[in-house]
């Protein structure tokens, strides 16, 4: 049985993507403000915006992949697929600013359904993805438990698989010896 690796892309191609993406919205950003600070009206509503924290119009890294994650979470993204969810964007967070509460507590919530979805994975016998997907919660949680318990049956379906794969050859070859 040969089986394709699959590579994760590293974290740091994701974040210097991610950087790109931020760029360019900050320039597009930048031109609107900067075309509508010429009227009054909007000067008035620049000035009337928080300045503190992450606020939905703020254009930095940290806000953009937050939202990123929120629309993730949103479209049932959680850890899945590889480089457009809501984990992996969390933990892109952590990257910039390992101190992020919204990061943090996003990713201690949904962890538990992050499990459940690599338990499913596992039992649709999708062995690869589920492999990723523990190697994902493991860089946010390398001692739990649950992800030893979800390694271990995921070994446990890899041998099941083996065997069901050899006794279908070992029938295949049978029936092509007895003709």
């Amino acid at each position: 049985m040969i089986v394709a690796s699959k590579r994760p892309l590293p974290r740091a191609l994701l974040a210097g993507g991610l950087l790109f993406v931020a760029a360019v919205i900050g320039g597009v950003a930048w031109r609107r403000h900067h075309a509508a600070a010429t009227t009054d009206t909007s000067s008035a509503t620049t000035a009337q915006a928080p300045s503190s924290g992450a606020s939905d119009n703020d254009d930095s890294p940290t806000a953009i992949l937050l939202g990123l994650a929120r629309t993730s979470i949103r479209e049932n993204r959680l850890i899945a697929p590889q480089g457009n969810n809501a984990f992996e964007y969390y933990m892109s967070v952590l990257d910039l600013d390992k101190t992020n509460a919204t990061a943090q507590e996003a990713l201690r919530e949904s962890f538990p359904q992050a499990s459940d979805q690599i338990d499913r994975a596992i039992l649709d016998k999708d062995l690869d993805e589920a492999q990723r997907e523990i190697t994902l919660l493991r860089e946010y949680d390398p001692d739990n438990y649950v992800l030893l318990i979800l390694g271990a049956k995921l070994d446990a379906q890899r041998k099941l698989v083996t065997a069901e794969d050899e006794a279908r050859a070992l029938a295949i070859r049978q029936a092509a010896a007895g003709k």
